[in-house]
């Protein structure tokens, strides 16, 4: 913990992590055989509507993020902690093309809310992990409900699945594909969030789709092998 904790205070090694870890996500893009599966009104949003996406994917798969970027071939700005140790991936994603917004549900949300909304306002694409950034694991916070509702802008579940990975020891047990293995990146259909219907529906309905994208993205990547 405290070489960590030097780690973290040290901005060169900061840095310099981030800069391997965009190295090895690199070396994994290269080396795997990569498929990315999107519901087919996903693309006529992106493609033909041109329409702003929030895209919500489980923390634990926040290393797939590049590869939602390099399928909508649109800029996306990604909702990232203001931790410091977040960062480190910060470094990495923005190497990958990402934009970043800097906030959380424990600090600095209500100003990260307001640049997403305006992003997508704008016109620009989102990225969410709603159990981010510290959890628990897989249960959804209200915030990604209100944005939905708010920007009228569809919500689509995002999720990946591999054949070569490990779970790194942290609390949502984050998936790290290794090389040469094949990955499966999946899209799910739209959602639009009503307004009218209660919070505690729209998030059990939002953790619905999320897990079916998980399982999707699993049985494709058996079907494809």
């Amino acid at each position: 913990m405290p070489k960590k904790r030097q780690l973290l205070n040290n901005p060169f090694l900061a840095t310099l992590t981030g800069v391997l870890l965009n190295g090895y996500g690199e070396l994994v893009r290269r080396t795997s055989r990569i498929r990315i599966q999107a519901d087919p009104e996903v693309d006529r949003l992106l493609h033909e509507a041109n329409a702003p996406i929030i895209y919500a994917i489980w923390h634990c798969h926040v290393f797939f993020l590049p590869l939602v970027r390099l399928y909508a071939r649109k800029p996306i700005s990604v909702l990232l902690s203001s931790h410091r140790d977040a960062q480190i991936v910060g470094v990495a994603a923005r190497m990958r093309g990402l934009e970043l917004v800097e906030g959380s549900s424990t600090r600095g949300g209500t100003r990260a809310y307001r640049q997403l909304l305006a992003l997508l306002r704008g016109g620009d694409s989102v990225c969410i992990t709603p159990d981010g950034p510290k959890g628990p694991a897989l249960k959804l916070k209200a915030g990604i409900v209100h944005l939905a509702q708010k920007s009228g802008c569809a919500v689509v579940p995002v999720a990946a699945a591999c054949t070569r990975m490990r779970r790194i020891k942290t609390w949502d047990q984050t998936l790290l594909p290794l090389p040469f293995g094949r990955c499966v990146l999946e899209l799910g259909p739209p959602i639009y969030i009503s307004p009218e219907s209660p919070l505690d529906d729209q998030l059990a309905q939002l953790a619905a789709a999320l897990n079916d994208t998980v399982h999707r993205a699993s049985g494709n990547l058996l079907s494809s092998a």
